[in-house]
């Protein structure tokens, strides 16, 4: 079984400090197995804020401020024969602040620090310079997305350790680990749905409003994004301006609402003679845009919101497109025979999204004696977008020889995420229960899929398993 890893973020001040010793004892209890996390003490926070941060991370909560509790927590958590990593994983140090990042390493020599969590070529290097004898992990910011990344840094480095960014696939994963089957390797439980994530963001992220990514992405759906050869564009000679600037338009429509304008060309040419040319180039257009869109992730019926919550009045839409489409393919052949039979698929699964989540409501609704009653339980506990455990994903890396596991830290008390996780992999399978906290099938299934994009291979492994 894979071990549980922990990010020990708290400060020594103010609300968030903690007492070291009952805090790491609890997670223990509950079956964390190893510990990572950040250091920033007064010689850096004093001449550079937490806002420039040595290892990624840019709130005083999330770091360990000050030696002495950093040697308190080693201590602490090497009494339970576990392991305390370190990150020292920024995207780069500049000749000002490398010095610092050295004193750093002295100390974490000096009071045992089991290993760093590396993020950067200098690090490496520096490490290797001084016969470093700690061990060192790759951090998710050197990017091993391949093969021949990893093949790199265990040519180049003493390794113990590659973490996979939070974007590797769960397919990618597979690959990786059965290739590398002598490597150490550890995962993201839950997915991170930007794909500039780590290595490739320089950005603050999470800070809700503040991250800089929601100007692109709502609701985990892209709504702008450059074309990726926008810079071939600029340069291009043979294009005028305007040209240029129609090829780079970036202007977002929504899907469901164009299926309404086509829903509504179609009505409305069905009332006018002489008009079956343009109500053929219609259907086409709107079987187009539901080809395209099939595969959405927020395509899932979620009950403890209203039915007219604009995620449930989409689901009703792309129902409706579908159907239409399929009554009158076989008349106007709209698609081929292959497509039909998917879009059949398609519409006996977002019928049965509606139709589980249906029952799960009014089941819950009647046993708390009440829908206000359910949904303020249920949103004020457990039920926030941040904080859902896909516990699909846990009993999937259970399959493969993954050394550690990390899982969402927010929202909920480590502990209880964490015994949550021991339960299900003891069992190797979902109790009903957790139902409660989102993780019915529809969901997990719609979270994945645009993770690897292949539906029939997840069910596949769930029924494996």
């Amino acid at each position: 079984m894979f071990k549980k890893i922990v990010w020990l973020g708290f400060s020594t001040s103010w609300k968030n400090k903690k007492a070291v010793k009952s805090y790491i004892s609890g997670l223990v209890e509950s079956g964390a197995g190893e510990f990572f996390t950040g250091y920033n003490p007064p010689y850096w926070s004093d001449k550079f804020g937490f806002e420039v941060s040595p290892n990624g991370r840019f709130a005083e909560h999330e770091q360990i401020t000050n030696i002495e509790t950093l040697k308190e927590i080693v201590e602490e958590v090497q009494w339970h024969w576990l392991e305390l990593f370190v990150n020292l994983n920024a995207w780069y140090y500049t000749d000002e602040t490398f010095p610092i990042i050295q004193k750093m390493v002295d100390e974490f020599i000096e009071i045992w620090v089991d290993g760093i969590i590396c993020g950067n070529i200098s690090i490496l290097e520096y490490l290797k310079d001084i016969d470093y004898k700690g061990k060192i992990n790759i951090s998710t910011i050197l990017a091993a997305y391949n093969s021949e990344a990893i093949k790199f840094y265990l040519d180049n480095y003493k390794i113990n350790k590659v973490i996979l960014s939070r974007e590797v696939t769960l397919k990618e994963i597979e690959e990786l680990v059965r290739e590398f089957p002598e490597v150490l390797f550890e995962v993201f439980g839950e997915g991170d749905f930007c794909r500039y994530n780590n290595w490739l963001c320089f950005a603050e992220h999470k800070y809700w409003a503040k991250d800089i990514c929601t100007v692109v992405v709502n609701e985990l759906v892209f709504k702008k994004k450059f074309r990726a050869d926008f810079k071939e564009l600029i340069l291009d000679e043979t294009l005028d301006n305007k040209q240029k600037v129609d090829k780079l338009d970036d202007t977002y429509s929504d899907p469901f609402q164009l299926v309404w304008e086509f829903l509504g060309k179609i009505e409305n040419s069905e009332l006018i003679q002489n008009k079956e040319w343009e109500n053929q180039e219609s259907e086409k257009e709107l079987f187009r845009i539901i080809w395209l869109n099939r595969n959405r992730v927020d395509l899932f019926f979620d009950a403890l919101k209203p039915v007219a919550d604009i995620r449930n009045h989409n689901i009703f839409v792309f129902i409706k497109w579908v159907k239409y489409i399929l009554d009158n393919n076989s008349e106007n052949s709209i698609c081929n025979d292959a497509q039909n039979i998917e879009l059949l698929k398609l519409s006996e699964e977002l019928q049965k999204s509606i139709k589980t989540w249906m029952q799960y409501l009014a089941q819950k609704t009647k046993a708390v004696w009440g829908f206000a009653k359910l949904k303020a339980l249920e949103l004020g506990t457990f039920y926030a977008k941040g904080d859902s455990l896909n516990l699909y994903n846990y009993l999937f890396f259970e399959t493969l020889q993954i050394d550690t596991v990390k899982f969402p830290t927010r929202w909920r008390d480590y502990a209880e995420k964490i015994e949550i996780i021991e339960k299900v992999l003891q069992k190797g399978k979902i109790d009903n229960r957790y139902i409660d906290r989102g993780i019915n099938i529809e969901r997990a299934h719609y979270d994945l899929t645009y993770l690897f994009e292949d539906k029939l291979w997840f069910r596949k492994m769930l029924q494996n398993m």
